[in-house]
């Protein structure tokens, strides 16, 4: 349900390196009646994360410290509301959208109420580009499950796994790769504009 995913991740981000400040505030929120939306991209997110039991070994996509918070999305993800924040206007393909969606759980306007932060978990699908955006908030993406390639304005591109952290300075230009993919990943925010849209600008 919600409200294990929650403490999942709130469990993940105090024993993650950078999140201390985030976990700290994700206790205690008031929660918001949101209504659940379901796009194509449950039925992608449901293949990645399917329930299993606490005994099981996780499989090469998702690493044991991540496999609670997977298992909690897997269970709570009819409950959720999936958004997009492109669309075809934004020279998006029907294809491309299809393959991707995000949770806003932490927000002003999210599952669970704070104006201090930001959470949301997104997917990607295999092989898709994510093109070249910035946005005024500070970020940290905790990778839950899959791989991809970083590429940070500034530093040369990096791939990352579960449990592995990308952070972004306000302002700084980013895109990924879903190579191999899918991606799952948590982004953490916190700043100013919190529910501003990211600005598309050039792909690398």
């Amino acid at each position: 349900m919600p409200a294990r995913l929650l403490q999942e991740l709130t469990h993940l981000a105090i024993r993650t390196k950078g999140l201390g400040w985030f976990a700290a505030r994700m206790q205690g929120l008031a929660v918001l009646d949101v209504e659940p939306r379901h796009l194509p991209v449950c039925n992608r997110v449901s293949e990645l994360v399917p329930v299993v039991s606490p005994a099981a070994q996780p499989g090469p996509a998702v690493s044991a410290g991540t496999l609670p918070v997977v298992q909690a999305l897997a269970e709570a993800i009819q409950r959720l509301r999936w958004q997009q924040s492109y669309t075809e206007d934004d020279g998006f393909s029907r294809a491309w959208l299809d393959n991707y969606g995000w949770v806003n759980l932490v927000s002003p306007e999210g599952l669970y109420r704070s104006d201090e932060m930001r959470l949301s978990i997104g997917y990607w699908g295999a092989g898709q580009h994510y093109d070249e955006h910035s946005h005024a908030p500070e970020e940290t993406y905790l990778i839950l499950a899959g791989q991809a390639r970083f590429h940070s304005e500034g530093r040369p591109p990096r791939n990352a796994g579960p449990g592995d952290t990308i952070h972004h300075a306000p302002h700084q230009k980013h895109a990924i790769d879903m190579v191999p993919g899918p991606l799952l990943a948590a982004a953490f925010w916190r700043g100013e504009d919190l529910l501003k849209k990211s600005d598309l600008g050039t792909t690398t």
